[in-house]
């Protein structure tokens, strides 16, 4: 009797295949998961720290507003207009660096907290800027400024408050992807809470007329020789010399630049009432808080005689000088003969 090769059925050799697809497959996917949970991983704990950069810069921003409100006064208009444009464009760049993050499904509830803090600390500080702006310029009697404060200082707090959201939801976190907990940020209710008062910051703004944009300009002056003594009818009397200068020393007083201040020297015989050609300087550019000094060595009095000298600096049109009365100087003089 003849026998067959036995070959197992169609149909077995068919299911056998189907049964390796699926395994293959499902090793795939093991493997594509197991990819894609260590990649998410890996950037969730990179995002968590850039919260934790985000965060600590915040905090010495919330530092340095603390300070700058509490030191109201101690410093002129343009560098208290320095230091809120600085916290601003910080502020601004720390939006963006969080913003670059990738957000991961781990840290979904993070990022949604975190950004409403740091978008609301941007936003507020940007306000504060414009209110503190408002609130100097305003006329008297306008309060608008101090409602942009306010409206302000509740976007700081609204920062706060998320931030603080944002530190629980991080807690609930597996911890091993938290490479460090999230530091303590507070603007409005942490240790300078006393100062986020509307009112009180703006009454103190009102109060500091060195804020505003003043112009103004100090003289003084004297001679070379100086003047030794003050005789009858305050004729001040100079040594003997073969040199005589009037020296002149603007000062910029205000707290913004000066420029093109107009220095005239006169010189005039008492007895005789002739008047020399008066001298001129004009003095490019003065810095707040700046001085120049001018010689004029020009003028030769006669030896005897009484002389006044009068110095008087002026700005340019259109600029009004906060305290005219200090922009001149004059002295009655008799040079000795010996």
């Amino acid at each position: 009797m003849a026998y067959s090769d036995y070959g197992p059925p169609r149909r077995s050799r068919r299911r056998r295949n189907i049964v390796l697809i699926i395994i293959l497959l499902l090793v795939v996917g093991v493997l594509a998961l197991a990819v894609r949970y260590r990649t998410e991983r890996r950037e969730s704990i990179d995002y968590l720290a850039t919260a934790e950069e985000v965060a600590i810069a915040h905090s010495e921003m919330a530092e340095r507003l603390g300070t700058l409100l509490q030191g109201l006064g101690s410093e002129d208009r343009p560098d208290l207009i320095l230091r809120l444009e600085t916290l601003a464009a910080d502020a601004n760049e720390a939006r963006r660096t969080l913003g670059d993050a990738v957000v991961t499904r781990p840290v979904a509830e993070v990022s949604g907290l975190m950004t409403v803090a740091v978008q609301s600390w941007d936003d507020g500080i940007a306000a504060l800027d414009e209110a503190i702006i408002a609130v100097l310029d305003a006329e008297r009697g306008d309060l608008s400024g101090e409602d942009e404060l306010q409206a302000a200082f509740d976007l700081l707090r609204l920062g706060d408050r998320a931030y603080v959201s944002t530190v629980e939801a991080v807690g609930r976190l597996d911890p091993e992807i938290v490479p460090a907990p999230l530091p303590p940020v507070s603007y409005v209710d942490g240790e300078f809470a006393a100062l986020y008062d509307a009112t009180v910051i703006a009454q103190r703004l009102r109060r500091l007329g060195s804020l505003s944009e003043v112009s103004d300009v100090a003289l003084i002056g004297t001679t070379i020789p100086e003047p030794v003594s003050e005789g009858t009818g305050g004729v001040f009397a100079l040594p003997a010399s073969d040199e005589f200068v009037v020296e002149i020393t603007v000062s910029n007083t205000g707290n913004v630049v000066i420029e093109r201040v107009s220095v005239v020297v006169t010189l005039q015989r008492a007895a005789s009432g002739e008047q020399i050609p008066p001298l001129g300087i004009v003095i490019p550019s003065i810095e707040p808080g700046a001085s120049e000094t001018l010689p004029f060595a020009e003028f030769d009095p006669e030896p005897g005689a009484v002389y006044t000298v009068t110095a008087v600096a002026t700005l340019e049109e259109g600029v009004v000088d906060a305290d005219p009365d200090n922009n001149s100087w004059s002295l009655i003089f008799k040079r000795n003969t010996e």
